[in-house]
């Protein structure tokens, strides 16, 4: 636990002192979102959500979308302390591999929980984004379910790759496929029929299916259990397979 925190503190550190990728990861989303609010409008409308405004499908959009992105910084956290030569100092703190990515993981949890209710206020206040009868428990339920499956699968990506090029990929790509086929640039009664047969697969579709749940149906946390439980449970699931293939002694390649 003493190690756990250590790293904790010095990665949340490093993050105060370069906060600027955060900065512009939650501009970005904001300058996308009014462009589509209008035609998002429409197709919910056109979905049976009379009322809709669009700003139900273009903020949590964005934010499970650029999310990905977001998550990808833990990942790059473990390449950069190889870039630095500072890994062999990690490894001699004779830390277990679970609090070494516990340390690595939690605070990028937290950022990733404080990075998306961000966006949803900003949401709210740029366009009108309201609960309609919607809990914010339920809501903020989603938002850790999806941070904690983000992480977790950024790390199993890091346990698995041997070059930051290679995570780079993965997240780029990652966040298009997995945010395409989960809902977040279209809503989910639009995607064709194959991919609302696969979308199950990908922690952006339990998470705008609870967005769905929250903003357009006014769900409360009863409601969002279920996103919730699928959301944790694969994080937990992830994080073990993490745990498996995670090897401190490999060597990782932070520069190309």
């Amino acid at each position: 636990m003493t190690a756990l925190l250590a790293l904790t503190k010095v990665q949340l550190r490093i993050i105060r002192n370069d906060p600027w990728f955060l900065v512009i990861m939650f501009g970005m989303p904001l300058v996308v979102m009014p462009l589509f609010t209008k035609t998002m409008g429409l197709s919910l409308q056109a979905s049976g959500f009379e009322g809709a405004t669009g700003a139900e499908q273009v903020v949590p959009g964005q934010v499970v979308l650029f999310g990905f992105f977001v998550g990808g910084s833990v990942g790059f956290t473990v390449y950069r302390e190889h870039g630095w030569r500072t890994w062999d100092r990690l490894r001699a703190s004779a830390a277990p591999s679970v609090a070494l990515l516990g340390g690595f993981g939690l605070p990028w949890i937290v950022i990733h929980v404080i990075w998306q209710s961000a966006l949803f206020a900003a949401g709210a206040l740029a366009l009108g984004l309201n609960f309609n009868g919607g809990s914010p428990i339920a809501l903020l339920l989603i938002i850790t379910g999806y941070s904690m499956c983000v992480i977790a699968l950024i790390l199993l990506a890091t346990a698995t790759f041997r070059t930051v090029n290679q995570l780079s990929a993965f997240q780029n790509v990652g966040a298009m496929v997995f945010g395409g086929l989960g809902g977040a640039l279209v809503p989910l009664e639009q995607l064709p029929g194959w991919a609302r047969a696969v979308a199950p697969i990908t922690p952006a579709y339990w998470a705008m299916r609870g967005h769905q749940d929250v903003f357009l149906r006014g769900g409360g946390v009863a409601d969002v259990l279920p996103e919730f439980g699928v959301l944790a449970g694969s994080a937990l699931v992830i994080s073990a397979l993490t745990v498996s293939r995670f090897r401190v002694d490999e060597t990782k390649e932070f520069f190309a």
